[in-house]
């Protein structure tokens, strides 16, 4: 028995291997006979020896919300100490944590990943500290308890608050009397610190943060804070203040709001130092500007986080003026009363209004498939730069993340690229027959192997596999250590050993399914008709003729037939307005058939096709001739002229000088020089 669980919400290591260590110990004084029991032996084997011994296997989940808390250790060991006295064993593989996550949110790591244990029934109880670690609505952890745990014949328990659901006359009371009680709590605790700050606030003293253009100054002589820290007032920032009123002038003078913001960030303006994007955002600027505090009037209680259940979500939600407490600085003003009254009017004239309910409309592939376009430009192997949906008034149009901070920023229709692309992609599903015999012949490949080379390739893909777990292991280790440059690189090595090792336990499912004798060969007809579908799909997806079950499907074709990356590159024409826009990936129809078929392939998985170039964008009409005129040149060995005749009688209407032009093109667009040709292909004139 394999079980496989994600990493993402488990316990942190120590924790877990100091918690078995502390099973093991009470579990000896409780009177638990361990002579037989391996701690270091897999976990199918340490979950077998515990049922044999009569114990029940639980799961742990812990949970604390605040960075300044660390609470988790203490949760697990009064979990485990309870586990080891009542007959259960926990396995440390199945504790699992929220750290820093508040328990209003509904999607957390550590709380999916105990679900998950549950759902499969690798365990049969869940242990919590307290009723209040799953969720902080009370109904919200009854609701879990009911539906997820005593309806499918599980098992629950609240360690510091003796709530068992095996008690059916009373869990249920116990549940809702702790949740009244810990809500009120909390409601009380959340007074006193808004009162507390309230009075802080009174005694010009910084509460959170204070925005662009103000900076912090100790205070030495005043009482230290909660955390042992120095108390601060808030001041203005000279540099900061400057920039703010040169900006103000700027905007007052006609300039539009967007082009001063990327001026400031041009400038290397100050931001709000909790910003994840290294710099000032167009919406921070905005807000900057809405900012009373900037007249030298601040004011505490204006807004309130306010949890969504229903959205799972925080919003801030304004408060009435009787709840608002203000005071005016004049020493922190930094805007005068009548330009920053002017500012705001210019700001609401900038509003578009309310919006209108949204009708339903139905789902196109177009408007699921944007995450797949990346910016050439602005990303690099460790950080690609996706495009994003933008446009209004029905306009279905995309542009790099970086908008204006983009050097070869254009907006590009999602319609026309995805079309584009399905396109392209029929055309080489349907008319390359050499693909189609690679195809079968990759597919089949594996069954022609003997017993002994697959037991062999098994072998040796467990190795592989073990090797990468304990790399694994060893990287998470370390994790936490170094600077941030460090982490970011030990974490996309993490990143890359997960999706190595995935594609090893791949290959190794494969590799036992033939051993096995589970699997089957591809005729060509079964190609044929799996391309076509493909072919048809991606027709359907691009007019937009599917429903929204066939529509996903076809968004999985499109995914998997480009690698899921399609590279935008933009081209900026010296002495036109309008740019070319090409989009450039990798065709991969094995693994498409793959998983669609689900047969077996090698070891590569893959049959790349090179890279395939598409016109994202209509081009101008000589660049959309160039591959046919490199074609006739440089493959069939035609001249400028003969090339121009064939063109016009496919019906375009060129001249030898136009082709020349394409020629020239064909290479630009390459990276490559252009070689040079003897006039006419080095043969004489007829006329000579």
């Amino acid at each position: 028995m394999t079980i496989i669980l994600p990493n993402e919400g488990a316990a942190d290591k120590d924790v877990a291997q100091s918690a078995h260590e502390r099973w093991q110990q009470i579990a000896t004084e409780a009177g638990v006979s361990l002579k037989r029991f391996d701690a270091n032996a897999p976990l199918h084997e340490r979950i077998a020896w515990a049922l044999r011994a009569g114990l029940l296997i639980a799961t742990i989940y812990a949970r604390f919300s605040s960075k300044s808390q660390h609470s988790t250790g203490d949760q697990v060991r009064e979990c485990i100490e309870y586990a080891a006295r009542n007959g259960m064993y926990v396995p440390p593989e199945f504790i699992s944590a929220d750290e820093a996550v508040k328990g209003k949110r509904v999607r957390r790591d550590g709380l999916d990943r105990m679900k998950q244990i549950l759902k499969h029934r690798h365990a049969t109880v869940l242990l919590v500290f307290k009723a209040s670690r799953l969720f902080r609505e009370p109904y919200r952890g009854f609701q879990l308890l009911q539906e997820q745990v005593v309806e499918e014949g599980l098992r629950a328990v609240s360690v510091s608050q003796q709530i068992d659901t095996d008690n059916e006359k009373s869990w249920k009371l116990q549940m809702q009397v702790h949740g009244m009680v810990d809500d009120m709590l909390l409601d009380t605790i959340a007074d006193h610190v808004r009162s507390g700050l309230r009075g802080l606030h009174l005694a010009g003293y910084t509460t959170g943060a204070i925005g662009v253009g103000y900076r912090r100054r100790e205070l030495p002589d005043a009482p230290l804070t909660n955390r042992g820290l120095p108390r601060t007032v808030p001041e203005v920032d000279p540099d900061a203040a400057d920039m703010i009123r040169e900006h103000a002038k700027l905007l007052l003078g006609g300039v539009p709001l967007r082009e001063c913001w990327r001026r400031w960030v041009q400038a290397k303006g100050p931001y709000d130092p909790r910003s994840t994007i290294g710099r000032m955002s167009y919406a921070a600027y905005r807000r900057l500007w809405s900012n009373i505090r900037l007249t030298g009037r601040w004011e505490f209680g204006r807004m309130r986080n306010k949890f969504s259940t229903k959205s799972d979500y925080t919003k801030q939600v304004e408060q009435p003026e009787s709840e608002i407490c203000s005071v005016q600085l004049e020493e922190l003003r930094i805007l005068d009363d009548e330009t920053f009254a002017a500012i705001q009017d210019l700001l609401e004239g900038n509003k578009l209004g309310p919006r209108g309910p949204r009708e339903g409309k139905p789902v196109e592939l177009c408007d699921l498939t944007t995450l797949f376009f990346f910016c050439a430009h602005c990303s690099d192997q460790k950080n690609p730069v996706r495009f994003y949906q933008t446009g209004a008034g029905g306009r279905k149009v995309m542009h790099c993340k970086n908008n204006d901070h983009c050097p070869c920023l254009t907006k590009v229709s999602r319609v026309e690229a995805v079309r584009a692309v399905c396109v392209a992609l029929q055309e080489c599903l349907q008319n390359d027959t050499e693909l189609i015999e690679q195809v079968i012949a990759r597919a089949q490949q594996i069954d022609c192997r003997g017993d002994d080379e697959l037991h062999t390739e098994i072998s040796s893909l467990e190795k592989k596999v073990r090797t990468l777990t304990n790399r694994i292991d060893d990287l998470n280790e370390l994790l936490g250590e170094g600077s941030d440059d460090d982490r970011r690189e030990m974490r996309a090595k993490v990143r890359s050993a997960l999706t190595e090792r995935s594609r090893l336990q791949d290959d190794l499912r494969l590799a036992k399914r033939a051993l096995d004798g589970t699997t089957g060969s591809l005729t060509a007809a079964d190609v044929r008709s799996i391309l076509q579908q493909f072919s048809d799909l991606l027709e359907d997806g691009a007019s937009g003729k599917l429903g929204d079950d066939g529509v996903y499907k076809a968004l999985r074709v499109f995914k998997i037939l480009t690698g899921g990356k399609i590279w935008v590159h933009v081209e900026q024409r010296p002495g036109r307005k309008g740019k070319n826009v090409r989009g450039v990936f990798h065709l991969d129809v094995l693994r498409a058939i793959q998983e669609f078929a689900d047969v077996p392939t090698d070891a590569d998985g893959s049959l790349p096709m090179g890279e395939i170039t598409v016109w994202l964008r209509n081009p101008p009409r000589l660049d959309l001739l160039a591959e046919r005129v490199h074609q006739l040149i440089d493959i069939e060995g035609q001249s400028m002229r003969d090339a121009a005749k064939t063109l016009q009688s496919e019906g375009h209407s060129v001249n030898s000088g136009n082709v020349w032009y394409s020629y020239q093109r064909w290479y630009e667009l390459q990276g490559q020089p252009v070689p040079k040709r003897p006039y006419n292909n080095g043969r004489p004139r007829r006329s000579a």
